[in-house]
């Protein structure tokens, strides 16, 4: 009787369909899952850097040596940017 065996882990199975289904059920899937994670992973990231960008930006406006054209340009990037990051959450 013939082995087929799984080029991932070595398990043998007797035939080819429970091979196949072995392999898409614990390798492909797998992968799979594990690039989504990363994908978000990468998302989280980004999100948290943007909020530390408008903390900063926060923190720049009540800098006593802006003018007030500086501080209401300042302002208004930072709300930009907000709308921009509560846009991109609720697409999600």
């Amino acid at each position: 009787m013939k082995e087929y065996k799984c080029k991932y882990c070595g398990e043998t199975f007797e035939k080819p369909l429970l091979l196949a289904r072995h392999v898409r059920s614990t390798h492909k899937r797998a992968k799979t899952r594990e690039k989504r994670g990363v994908e978000k992973e990468k998302l989280s990231d980004q999100i948290n850097r943007t909020i530390e960008a408008i903390g900063i930006l926060k923190g720049l406006q009540v800098s006593p040596n802006l003018s007030q054209g500086e501080k209401k340009l300042l302002q208004e990037v930072s709300q930009g940017i907000e709308e921009l990051l509560a846009y991109t959450q609720r697409s999600k």
